[in-house]
């Protein structure tokens, strides 16, 4: 049956998947709610993930949000958006509501602005931890005793990173692991003490003049901050950092190091408990995909 959106009410126009030539759509619609443009992080969510969205009956989007799922365990939501004319018309619980049935019951987690919050409670999730993101160039701050070494990742160690990421994240994500030295900027590992197992890896990315660090993952607090360190030397641009509640040495290095915390967000979860060791994660992936 086709739909004639012409004659329908925003409030009428069913949830759709949508697709790759929805693109342009979902970049003006995050315009217009004053979002950077990311087309390469919506491009790697039609691709890996699954965006839906809804029709403006008068021409382009009028709300879209995207689920990441990572086996059968786990499942990220994020870019969920509704344009300002159609904000308070329910467009939000309509697309929260449909892409939680996509989701299958499984464990669920997204950020949450104070904006969103209240809508997210109200649909069942609860707050795992706050998170802050700290900004700013990386001074030099006290050495560290013994310093971490890091190296560029190889394909080599995509196996060993995999399974490192796959117990402390609790999640399979090796088909985006592998595809980090194409998606980043830098893509560097940490070596343990016998030159094999791999004790940490992080990547980043640039976007609007800042270094977005993520994932980073790693056995402790000083091989996170040695791979942040090897992410952000001779770069020139400043650092953007999401640090959870529940890594306090990371937010007073991040202060030690000249970054200052500019907004918090709440890392919510629906349907249970997060799996694996999660503090060993040190920095999401991006804060739409977890």
């Amino acid at each position: 049956m086709t739909i004639d959106h012409g004659r329908l009410a925003v409030t009428d126009v069913p949830v759709r998947q949508l697709s790759a030539a929805d693109l342009a759509g979902c970049l003006a619609l995050a315009d217009d709610r004053g979002w950077p443009p990311e087309p390469d992080k919506w491009q790697l969510l039609f691709e890996v993930g699954e965006v839906f969205g809804i029709a403006d009956p008068a021409g382009g989007l009028a709300g879209a949000v995207a689920l990441t799922r990572y086996g059968p365990d786990l499942a990220a939501i994020g870019m969920m958006l509704v344009a300002q004319r159609h904000g308070r018309q329910g467009l939000g619980r309509a697309l929260m509501t449909h892409v939680l049935e996509q989701a299958g019951g499984v464990v669920t987690c997204l950020f949450a602005t104070d904006f969103g919050r209240p809508l997210y409670e109200r649909l069942g999730f609860r707050p795992a931890h706050l998170s802050d993101r700290y900004i700013g160039p990386l001074a030099p701050g006290p050495a560290a005793p013994s310093p971490v070494p890091v190296r560029p990742a190889t394909p080599d160690d995509l196996p060993a990173i995999a399974r490192l990421d796959r117990g402390a994240f609790g999640a399979d994500r090796s088909g985006i692991l592998a595809r980090l030295p194409q998606l980043s900027e830098r893509f560097l590992v940490a070596d343990g003490p016998d030159g094999r197992a791999v004790r940490g890896f992080a990547a980043s990315a640039v976007l609007n003049g800042l270094l977005l660090p993520g994932p980073v993952v790693a056995d402790d607090l000083d091989v996170a901050t040695a791979l942040l360190t090897g992410l952000a030397a001779g770069s020139g641009w400043p650092l953007r950092i999401e640090v959870a509640s529940t890594h306090p040495g990371l937010a007073r290095w991040a202060a030690g190091h000249g970054l200052t915390a500019r907004s918090q967000t709440a890392f919510m979860t629906y349907g249970g408990a997060l799996p694996g060791r999660r503090g060993q994660v040190f920095g999401p992936l991006n804060v739409a995909m977890g």
